[in-house]
This record gives structure tokens, C-alpha cells and sequence, in this order.
């Protein structure tokens, strides 16, 4: 009888032992379900949604919505668009080239697959690694514009934090952008952002589903009436970010490599400098870097030839006002003023383009060249003394700022 109780014990206790394993392992089962599924969905609503735009080439469907996200995501989603769209002529810049110059010129033929790679904020080293990016996925890459800025070769200019050099020169997505634009917590906000943006939208009917993606983000809103606003905001973002300049020697050696291979590569390759406001060409004056400016430019040309669009000119010297035809603010021109930038160095409808704006520097024609903005800068100077003091006045504002760094 003991041995019998002992058994009917010993079989009790491993029925419970069955039944709490199969409890927990329908529990585990349970777990693992909900979070494959929980996973599966948000991979999946953020493919579908896509708030970056870099998935629309792979997907079986347009979207039907705008996104906004991209915007702000430019270093990623344009790392992606090279890979897909593998265009044979780009346009490499800042904002500046990003928000100025149309990929769908007239001047590119209709077998040229055109894209605009201009990043907010670059620097020179990046634009180098980009180039170097659209060959690897380009080898027939012929033809590189290049928008150039005083900026872009500051040493102490350090905002270029979304700046990932391991995504770049690969002819694939990296599995470390494949999980956070599926899987992060940044590309599910980014996803119900873009949701709510559109479900917001004023005109649910006729979005603007092209918008950027050639690489093109003209300015939304350039006729707002907050113009003149703008031009105050970012004169005081240069003095802001530019507390410090010192021309760098390895940025000027990244220049060097562009041009280098660019010929190696047999790329034509076309440089300019932007065609800002001439207040952004006063903000260098009265921070004293006139001198290193026109130095920039003298260590450019000796390496190739630039087109110049700074300096004061029928275009830059436009008066500031609430609504301008040719600058949403001190630093962007609008698309109008990119398309003549591109027919006077294109060599297109150049009857329609100013006589004074674009001027082709050379080691020949640089000293005379300099001398004349010299002088274009006082004559300009004496006719918008206001011009002038908004500058002076808004660099006072950071002479405290200036003093604690």
C-alpha cells in the first residue's frame, strides 16, 4: 500500500509539472506571438507609410501621401534615392542647391536622369563622400554641379550630426537604416506624423505627391509676407554658427580631391558659388572675414575654374522687402534665380540672363574680379545704408555669445 500511495503521489506531482510546463509554454507561445505580430505590424505600417520615402521604388503601390518627414531626413533618404535612381548628372550642394536648382531644366536632355543632392548644412567632406557615393552606384556619372560656399570650409562648423559616412558607398540599404526606419521608435512617430500630417491636410484631393523626389525642395511658401522675417532669422543664425571661422586646410584638400576626381573619372564637373543676398556677403564684412573670402576664392580657382554668383549684383542687391521675386531669405534663392544660374553656366538662353550675374573666376581675371566686388559693395552700401545697419545691428546681438565662447 505505501508503495502505491507514493506512485499515485509521484503521478500527481508530474501531471502538474506537465500541465505548469504546458502553461508556460502556451504563455511563451503567447509572448512570442504577440511580439512577432506587434513587430510584423509596425515593420510593416511604416514600409506602407514609408514617412522617409526611401521604400517607394521597392513598393508594389504609390502613396497616396505626402511626407513631410523627408524633409528633415535628407542625408538618409537621399542615400537611398542615388542607390535607386543611379542618375547620371547630379547637383551637389546645400540647402541652397536643394531649395535653387530645378533638375528639370530644359537644358538636361530627356536621357539624362538628373538629381538634385543638396543637404542642409554640408560641408565640403561630405559632399566628397556623396560624389564618391553616386559613382560606386553610377559608374556612367557624367556631369557633377557644384554649389560651393564660404561655409562649407569652416573649421569650427560642426552641426553635421545626422552625417553617417558608413551608410555611403554601398549599392544597398545598411541592415543598421533598414532597422530604424522599420523597427525604431523614431520611424513610428515619424509614421504617425506623417498620418496625421495628411490626414490635416487642407486639400486632401490634390497633394503634392512629386514634391523632392528628384532631390527638389524649392520653398513651400515663398510669397507668405514673412520674407523680410526670414532674412532677420537667418542673418542671426550665420553670426549664431559662425562665432568662429578659420579657413580649413582639410576641407580645402576634400575640395581638391572632387576636382581630382572628377578628372579621373572623366566627370565633367562645373563649380559655383551661390548667388546669396548681398546682406550674407555683409555679414562676412563686418565679422572681418573679407579677407579670408576673398582668399577662399583665390585657393578655389587655382585648382579649377568657378563661376561666381556672390557679390552684388541686378540679382543680389534686391531690396528687402515682405515679398521678393528672387530670395525666400538671406541665404536661399528661389527656383527663378537657380534657372538662370544654370543657363549662364550651361551656356542656355543666356539672353535671358543679367549681364553682371555669373562671372567665370580664373587665375587670370581673379585679382580684377575681386576688385570689382570691391567696389560694387560701396556703391551698394551708399544706397541701402538701412541694409547695412540691420546687419551691424543684428551682430550686436551676439557679441555676448561671441565674448563667452
Amino acid at each position: 500500500m505505501p508503495n502505491l500511495t507514493l506512485e499515485k503521489t509521484h503521478s500527481k506531482k508530474q501531471s502538474k509539472s506537465v500541465k505548469v510546463l504546458q502553461k508556460t509554454a502556451y504563455f511563451n507561445y503567447l509572448f512570442l506571438s504577440t511580439v512577432i505580430l506587434s513587430i510584423s505590424g509596425i515593420s510593416l505600417a511604416n514600409f506602407v507609410v514609408d514617412p522617409y520615402d526611401i521604400f517607394r521604388h521597392n513598393q508594389p503601390f504609390n502613396s497616396p501621401l505626402t511626407k513631410p518627414e523627408k524633409l528633415d531626413h535628407g542625408r538618409l533618404y537621399k542615400t537611398i534615392d542615388i542607390i535607386n535612381l543611379k542618375p547620371n548628372v547630379i547637383l551637389l550642394g546645400s540647402s541652397r542647391m536643394k531649395q535653387g536648382l530645378n533638375p528639370n531644366h530644359p537644358v538636361f536632355s530627356d536621357d539624362e536622369t538628373v538629381y538634385n543632392l543638396g543637404i542642409d548644412g554640408s560641408n565640403i567632406y561630405e559632399l566628397l563622400r556623396y560624389l564618391e557615393h553616386s559613382y560606386v552606384n553610377q559608374p556612367q556619372l557624367k556631369q557633377v554641379i557644384l554649389g560651393i560656399d564660404h561655409y562649407m570650409f569652416n573649421e569650427f562648423d560642426k552641426r553635421q550630426d545626422a552625417f553617417i559616412e558608413k551608410r555611403l558607398k554601398k549599392r544597398h540599404i545598411t541592415l543598421k537604416d533598414l532597422f530604424n526606419t522599420l523597427l525604431s521608435q523614431d520611424a513610428l512617430m515619424a509614421t504617425r506624423n506623417t498620418l496625421i500630417e495628411n490626414w490635416n491636410r487642407p486639400d486632401k484631393k490634390a497633394p503634392d505627391l512629386t514634391y523632392g523626389d528628384n532631390g527638389f525642395f524649392p520653398h513651400r511658401f515663398p510669397k507668405d509676407g514673412k520674407t523680410a522675417w526670414r532674412f532677420r532669422n537667418i542673418i542671426e543664425q550665420y553670426f549664431g554658427y559662425h562665432v568662429q571661422y578659420k579657413l580649413s586646410e582639410d576641407r580645402f584638400n576634400a575640395f581638391k580631391k572632387i576636382v581630382e576626381f572628377c578628372r579621373q573619372h572623366n566627370i565633367e564637373l562645373i563649380v559655383f558659388i551661390s548667388p546669396s543676398h548681398a546682406t550674407q556677403w555683409e555679414a562676412l564684412k563686418v565679422t572681418d572675414r573679407w579677407d579670408s573670402f576673398e582668399q577662399w576664392k583665390r585657393k578655389m580657382v587655382q585648382l579649377t575654374p568657378v563661376w561666381d554668383f556672390s557679390g552684388y549684383n541686378s540679382i543680389t542687391t534686391e531690396p528687402i522687402k515682405d515679398v521678393m521675386n528672387n530670395y525666400v531669405d538671406n541665404s536661399h534663392y528661389t527656383p527663378k534665380i537657380g534657372e538662370l544660374v544654370l543657363n549662364r553656366i550651361l551656356s542656355h538662353n543666356v539672353e535671358q540672363v543679367p549681364q553682371d550675374f555669373g562671372v567665370l573666376m580664373t587665375p587670370k581675371n581673379i585679382e580684377k574680379h575681386l576688385a570689382n566686388i570691391r567696389t560694387e559693395r560701396e556703391k551698394w552700401a551708399k544706397m541701402r545704408p538701412n541694409e547695412v545697419q540691420l546687419v551691424k545691428t543684428l551682430k550686436r546681438n551676439f557679441q555676448p555669445e561671441q565674448k563667452s565662447q
